[in-house]
């Protein structure tokens, strides 16, 4: 009587493979401005400056976000920066 085939296929792990879902993954989120309410009065990273500030107030007047800080006394328009609960080395 022949032998039957299995047919097994061996599990490869390849422990060089890096999924760039699981970079991302790793990466701080940003706060979220509708969160920003719970932050106010706390350090948070300032990613435009890259160092720890701590938060005093924010507001939106139509497309502009503006933000202010504990260590300067103006608004500064704040639409291409991010705050984080993490320090953030290395964003692009």
């Amino acid at each position: 009587m022949p032998k039957k085939k299995e047919n097994k296929t061996k599990q490869v792990k390849n422990s060089k493979k890096v999924d760039s879902g699981d970079e991302q993954e790793n990466k701080p989120q940003a706060i979220e401005w509708a969160e920003l309410d719970k932050y106010i009065g706390k350090p948070v990273w300032d990613s435009r400056e890259k160092e720890w500030r701590v938060l005093e107030g924010y507001k939106r007047i139509k497309n502009t976000l503006s933000i202010t800080f504990t260590d300067i006394q103006d608004w500064q328009s704040f639409n291409d920066g991010f705050l984080y609960m993490e320090e953030v080395e290395n964003e692009k």
